[in-house]
C-alpha cells in the first residue's frame, strides 16, 4: 500500500506505555480491559477475509490526536470478540494500540473504535481479527494540529446509487485521483430504493434484495423502499460490497454526511415523500429511527447516538472539522431539521404552476419563481432548525482558518430555468422557474441569513452534492441582482454512479404525457446552456456526467478544484476514459477561474 506523505515519529518506550493505555470510545459494545494478538497467526486468505470481513476496513473523521476505525464480522453470534490493533507501520512492528472488543447480532456484527492520544498529521495502519480470520490493512491518516501550515488535498463525492451500475468514479479516484488526506461524502451514500422504475434497472450482479420493504408500486414486487432497520443495514451491506468502494475507505479517512435517499427521498424530519400525498402524510418516526441506527452502525462517523432516545434526540451529526492552519470543514445536516416543503404535493395549485394533483412537478420542482418568493418571504421556512443554525453562523464568524468550507448536502446556488423566450409554448409555461425547491432555492430567507454573515468573511467555500451534475458557480446574498462582487464560491459534485440531472428531466419528461406534447424534450438537451442564461453565476456546468471531484487547498494562496468526470456507469467494466476540468479561485477573490 503506497504510503501518505507524513510525519512518521520513532516510537519510544514511554510513547508504547502512553498508547498502550490509549483510551477507546467503543459504539454499540463495551470497552473491555486486557490485549490480544491481532495478527492471527497465519496470513488470512482473501477468501476468508471477505466471507468474515465482507464489508472491509474503513475510518473517519480525522482530528489531531484521534481517528474513527470501523469494520463488520460477519456472524451469527450473539456475543463476538474482536480484536484490533493501530501501528505506525503496515507490517505492524511498531503497534501503539491494541485490545478486544465487543459486537454481535444485535448491531449487525459493527465494530466502532475510536483511539485518542495519537499524533498528529501521522498515517497509522488498523486490522481487526475475529473467528479466527485477520482483515485486510487499513490506513488512516490524522489531521494536522490547528496551527500547522501544510496543504490540504482531499476528495468530495455524493450520490451513489448502485442498483444496476458501477463505482467506475471510485475505480478512478484509487487509481488516477492521487494521494488525498481525506475523503467527503456529501450524502445519498445509499438509495432506500431496491428498484425505483424512475430511475433504477435491477441487474443481477447489482441489486439489492430487501428482507422487508415498503412496495411503491402495484404492478411490481421489486419497487420496494427500505423501511425497517434490516432493510436500511442491508442497504449498507450491499453498497460496501462494492470493491473500488471498499479499496476507497482502505486507503482514506472518510467524513460523511447525509442527504435524503439513506432515509427517503426528498424527505425532510421523519417524513417521507414516496406517495406525494396520495395516501395523506407520510410521518413515520419508526422508519426514520432505523435510518439513523443503521447510519451510524455503517458510517465511521464521529457523530452522538443515543440508542435508548427516541426521535430527534437519537442522533446529531452535523459538526466541523479543523485540518491546520488553512482549513475549517463545516458539516451540516440539511435533512433532519428542516420544515416542510412550501407548496403541498397533494392539491392542484396553478397558482405556482402545479398543474397535477399528487405531484412533485410544481411542488419540489418546476416551480414557478414569483408567486413561490412571495409566500416563502411570508412563511420563512427553516433548513437547518434554529439551533444548528444558530451553530453554522457561530463557527462561521468565529474560525480561525484561513479557508472556511461548508459542506451542504444540497446545493446554495440558486437554479432557474428561463422559459419566457419559447413562444410555441402554452402561456402558463412561458415563465421563471425554480427548478428544485427541494435544495436551498425552497429556503431562500434562511440562505440570504447564512449569505449575509458570508459577506462579512474571507474565503468562504460551500461544497455540495445532491443534483446530479457539476458545477461551478459565484455566489450572491441576492441572486436576483447580481450587480455587485460575489461574496462566496461553491463547487458542486456529480453522482458517483447515479442518474445525471439532465438524463433524469429527460426522463421525467418523456413519461409525462403533457410534458411531451408541449414539446419539453427538445429543450432537455438544451440544458446547461438554459441554465446558465437564467443563473449568469454558474461559471461552469455539466449536467450529463458521474464523477468525483478533488480540492487542493494550497495554504493561504488559492484553492483548485479537480471535476473527474466519467460518461458510462451502466457496465461492469469501466473503458478507461476520464475527462479533467480543472478551477482554481484564489484566496481573497470569491472567484470561479477555469485552470
Amino acid at each position: 500500500m503506497a504510503g501518505m506523505p507524513t510525519r512518521t515519529p520513532q516510537l519510544r518506550r514511554r510513547d508504547f506505555l502512553r498508547f498502550a493505555a490509549i483510551t477507546v470510545a467503543v459504539s454499540a459494545a463495551p470497552r473491555l480491559s486486557g490485549c490480544s494478538d491481532a495478527s492471527g497467526g497465519d496470513v488470512s486468505t482473501p477468501e476468508d477475509i471477505d466471507r468474515v470481513f465482507p464489508q472491509g476496513v474503513a475510518s473517519g473523521d480525522p482530528r489531531p490526536d484521534s481517528v474513527v476505525l470501523w469494520t463488520r464480522v460477519e456472524s451469527t453470534d450473539a456475543d463476538l470478540l474482536v480484536a484490533y490493533q493501530v501501528a505506525l507501520d503496515e507490517g505492524f512492528s511498531q503497534i501503539v494500540a491494541e485490545g478486544e472488543v465487543a459486537t454481535g447480532v444485535e448491531h449487525d456484527g459493527t465494530v466502532k473504535l475510536k483511539p485518542v492520544g495519537l499524533d498528529a498529521f501521522t498515517t497509522y495502519f488498523y486490522r481487526f481479527t475475529a473467528l479466527g480470520v485477520t482483515s485486510m490493512v487499513g490506513r488512516t491518516k490524522t489531521a494536522p494540529a490547528p496551527g500547522d501550515d501544510v496543504p490540504v488535498r482531499f476528495a468530495f463525492a455524493s450520490c451513489q446509487d448502485y442498483v444496476g451500475r458501477w463505482y467506475h468514479a471510485w475505480q478512478a479516484f484509487v487509481t488516477q485521483g492521487g494521494e488525498v488526506d481525506f475523503v467527503v461524502h456529501l450524502g445519498d451514500y445509499v438509495y432506500e430504493t431496491s428498484g425505483d422504475p424512475d430511475f433504477q434497472t435491477p441487474e443481477e450482479r447489482r441489486s439489492v434484495i430487501l428482507p422487508d420493504g415498503l412496495r411503491l408500486g402495484e404492478s411490481t414486487t421489486e419497487n420496494l423502499a427500505a423501511v425497517t432497520l434490516a432493510d436500511y443495514r442491508t442497504l449498507y451491506k450491499t453498497y460496501r460490497s462494492d470493491p473500488w468502494l471498499k479499496r476507497a475507505h482502505q486507503l482514506y479517512p472518510f467524513v460523511v454526511t447525509w442527504d435524503d435517499h439513506e432515509f427517503a427521498n426528498d424527505s425532510w424530519s421523519d417524513h417521507a415523500t414516496d406517495f406525494n400525498e396520495a395516501r395523506g402524510d407520510e410521518k413515520s418516526t419508526s422508519r426514520r429511527e432505523a435510518a439513523n441506527r443503521a447510519f451510524f452502525e455503517f458510517q465511521p462517523a464521529d457523530v452522538v447516538y443515543d440508542e435508548s432516545a427516541s426521535f430527534p434526540d437519537d442522533i446529531h451529526i452535523y459538526r466541523s472539522l479543523r485540518y491546520g492552519r488553512h482549513v475549517d470543514l463545516l458539516l451540516i445536516d440539511g435533512r433532519l431539521y428542516r420544515d416542510d416543503h412550501l407548496v403541498p404535493e397533494g392539491p392542484v395549485d396553478l397558482d405556482v404552476g402545479k398543474f397535477s394533483a399528487n405531484s412533485s412537478l410544481g411542488s419540489r420542482n418546476f416551480v414557478l419563481k414569483l408567486r413561490f418568493d412571495e409566500r416563502e418571504a411570508a412563511a420563512t421556512p427553516s433548513l437547518l432548525g434554529a439551533k444548528q443554525k444558530a451553530w453554522l453562523l457561530d463557527a462561521l464568524s468565529s474560525s480561525g482558518a484561513t479557508w472556511k468550507i461548508l459542506g451542504s448536502d444540497v446545493q446554495l446556488s440558486q437554479m432557474l430555468v428561463d422559459l419566457r423566450s419559447f413562444e410555441l409554448l402554452p402561456d402558463q409555461f412561458r415563465n421563471l422557474f425554480y427548478f428544485s425547491v427541494d435544495q436551498w432555492d425552497g429556503y431562500r430567507s434562511e440562505r440570504a441569513e447564512i449569505l449575509r454573515t458570508v459577506a462579512g468573511l474571507d474565503n468562504v467555500i460551500a461544497l455540495a452534492g445532491d443534483i446530479h451534475a457539476f458545477y461551478a458557480s459565484e455566489l450572491y446574498e441576492n441572486f436576483d441582482d447580481q450587480s455587485g462582487a460575489s461574496i462566496a464560491v461553491e463547487y458542486v459534485c456529480a453522482g458517483i454512479s447515479s442518474s445525471p440531472v439532465q438524463e433524469i428531466t429527460q426522463s421525467t419528461v418523456d413519461s409525462n404525457p403533457t410534458l411531451s406534447a408541449l414539446g419539453l424534450g427538445a429543450l432537455v438537451p438544451q440544458f446547461d446552456t438554459i441554465l446558465q442564461q437564467a443563473s449568469p453565476q454558474y461559471r461552469y456546468a455539466k449536467s450529463l456526467a458521474h464523477g468525483i471531484a478533488i480540492m487542493d487547498v494550497q495554504r493561504a494562496s488559492a484553492v483548485e478544484v479537480e471535476f473527474l468526470q466519467i460518461a458510462a456507469v451502466r457496465t461492469p467494466e469501466w473503458d478507461g476514459s476520464l475527462e479533467r476540468v480543472r478551477f482554481r479561485t484564489p484566496a481573497g477573490s470569491n472567484r470561479v477561474e477555469r485552470v
